[in-house]
């Protein structure tokens, strides 16, 4: 539900678009982005079940890495779930059992996983190299990601995509570009009228907040002047299913991927062709492993 924006990424050579945008690049009308193209844009349609795919044989490769160097690894492996991509946008259960996530982020230590016990100094470089292997990406606003060029996981990747800075292009790349997006979604009338109704469906629950995002804002903000208390993880809950329930109804999700979709194919030239090479390397890994 809610049009967060995301960082826009740069890391090392990789030459990650200002969310998408350029002013002296075509508009790109001469390119048209293919359906699989805008899955992985916009994480929908194929995006699911092929991340997931890939996730699986990244962490069996992981495990397979780790248990020939002396190590055990556990590999997370899932089984693909039967939802729409509304369904996994709204992610009711969620909704119902943990609000937006805020309470987490403001409680006590208790609600943490413990950790079962401490992790070796060589299992950690077996799994990703040592503390000179790392590369940093840089995001604007002073975040920043580090991964290795080395170790367990490192290697899965490089076998999966070609190189890991192709697997990073692909992880945060079409991301970027999909972010830049946001500010066109909502300027449109087609969404500004969907929030009308949300706000309108919204009040008939008993809230009047003017957006999604508002809802989790103020909540955030009363989570850092009271704490996790149990009335306030109770209204979040309430809140957060309300404006699950109301995008349900009124199909926002599904407008805004609709938006986002047709936005897109006016993307500059250069982007969309950035984003054409790493599909196919991203659809090349899956086929890999299926």
């Amino acid at each position: 539900m809610r049009l967060a924006p995301l960082a826009c990424a740069v890391a090392g050579v990789l030459a990650l678009t200002a969310c998408g945008t350029s002013a002296t690049d075509s508009d790109g009308a001469d390119v048209q982005l293919t359906g699989v193209e805008l899955d992985l844009l916009t994480r929908s349609g194929s995006f699911s079940r092929t991340n997931l795919d890939l996730a699986n044989a990244e962490s069996e490769r992981i495990s397979a890495c780790m248990t020939a160097k002396g190590f055990r690894y556990r590999a997370q492996v899932s089984d693909p779930a039967a939802e729409t991509d509304e369904e996994r946008t709204l992610n009711m259960h969620d909704r119902r059992t943990r609000g937006y996530g805020l309470a987490s982020q403001y409680g006590s230590g208790s609600d943490k996983k413990a950790v079962d016990a401490e992790v070796s100094d060589a299992y950690i470089k077996a799994l990703r190299g040592s503390a000179t292997d790392f590369r940093e990406m840089r995001f604007g606003g002073g975040q920043n990601i580090t991964f290795s060029a080395r170790g367990c996981e490192a290697k899965s990747r490089t076998s999966l995509y070609g190189s890991l800075d192709d697997w990073v292009s692909i992880a945060y790349f079409p991301q970027n570009l999909n972010s830049g997006l946001s500010s066109r979604v909502e300027k449109s009338p087609t969404y500004r009228r969907a929030m009308n109704d949300w706000r309108t469906c919204m009040r008939g629950k008993g809230y009047t907040y003017a957006s999604p995002d508002t809802a989790y804002d103020q909540l955030k903000a009363a989570y850092r002047k009271q704490g996790a208390t149990t009335a306030l993880r109770q209204r979040e809950v309430a809140v957060a299913v309300a404006d699950g329930d109301c995008g349900a109804e009124l199909h926002i999700p599904s407008t805004v991927l609709a938006l986002r979709r047709a936005y897109a194919q006016s993307l500059p030239t250069t982007d969309k062709l950035r984003l054409r090479r790493l599909t196919t390397i991203w659809k090349a890994a899956a086929d890999k492993v299926r």
